[in-house]
């Protein structure tokens, strides 16, 4: 074993064994929701966040049962088209649950029909996602300054409906299925032991990346897609270093495309750059299988 091998070795056992005793101080002193207060290992969630009044929706086996399957499919952003070539062409109707990772809104070009799909389908269910949440700030500011117009791309926000807004607002940060020990989320969680509670909805909707540093009550530390350049600590993705006990089905990472980790799984397949809509069944005959949507043209251009 090389140095430099053991070396990381034991700053690993390190790093775990100050991330366990912390927590556990902040468990017993009673003190877990305080643990974030320094800033440093997770932003702030901005003050005009609109919070759902059930932030983390559980669906018990008794809701679960009513459907033959249920579907995890990835990141909408207004690829309504595709995702009704999608829903169509596997015939996934009022008997399959469909829960979407988030992102129903921005960067393409049927944002409107998503929503109003997704909100009247009776077999549908979604988090939220961070380009849902923008759409819910720039609602906010149309709805609180009389000065503020909306960019050209978002013009499609006038058409919402107050009914729209609203069921935006309650759209949740993650859905537990816990008869399957699963939960699916927009971004991710910080792996390390902290309680999903203890993730702030920044994180949810936002994680990708992750930096090791054993200054953070979770041993990890979030690092934006766009600062990754002025970094030379290596890099993780979020879910390669979750290790449960809940499987996570997420969207939301473009870049890394597909991801099949053993206690994670990504489906965002960036339809709206020009790639594909992927749904994964996690449930009934077709369990374990992928389905697959190319999408009809590239939308957006942009880097994030």
């Amino acid at each position: 074993m090389s140095f430099r091998t053991c070396f990381l070795k034991k700053m690993g056992l390190i790093k775990s064994g100050i991330t366990a005793f912390i927590i556990l101080h902040c468990i017993i002193t009673g003190v877990v929701s305080k643990i974030f207060d320094d800033q440093k290992c997770q932003p702030e969630t901005p003050e005009s966040h609109f919070r759902p009044s059930i932030p983390h929706l559980t669906l018990t086996e008794d809701y679960l049962s009513q459907f033959k399957e249920i579907v995890i499919i990835g990141d909408q952003h207004g690829c309504y088209d595709e995702e009704q070539l999608l829903i169509n062409r596997f015939q996934l109707n009022d008997t399959v649950l469909k829960i979407f990772t988030g992102d129903l809104t921005r960067k393409g070009n049927k944002n409107l029909e998503v929503v109003r799909y997704v909100k009247n389908c009776k077999s549908c269910v979604s988090v939220r996602g961070n380009n849902d949440e923008k759409t819910l700030l720039r609602v906010y500011r149309k709805m609180t300054q009389s000065n503020y117009t909306y960019a050209p791309p978002d013009k499609w926000m006038n058409d919402l409906t107050e009914d729209e807004i609203n069921w935006l607002k309650e759209v949740p940060y993650s859905i537990y299925l816990p008869s399957m020990n699963s939960r699916v989320c927009h971004g991710g969680f910080l792996p390390g032991g902290i309680p999903i509670e203890e993730n702030r909805p920044f994180t949810i909707m936002n994680l990708r990346t992750l930096i090791a540093d054993p200054t953070c009550p979770s041993g990890w530390r979030p690092v934006a897609t766009e600062f990754l350049f002025q970094t030379d600590t290596p890099t993780f993705a979020w879910a390669s270093q979750w290790r449960g006990p809940e499987h996570i089905y997420f969207g939301h990472d473009h870049k890394r495309q597909l991801q099949l980790y053993p206690f994670a799984t990504g489906v965002d397949t960036a339809c709206v750059r020009g790639h594909y809509m992927t749904g994964l069944f996690i449930r009934g005959p077709r369990a374990g299988t992928f389905v697959t949507q190319p999408a009809l043209k590239k939308y957006y251009h942009g880097k994030v």
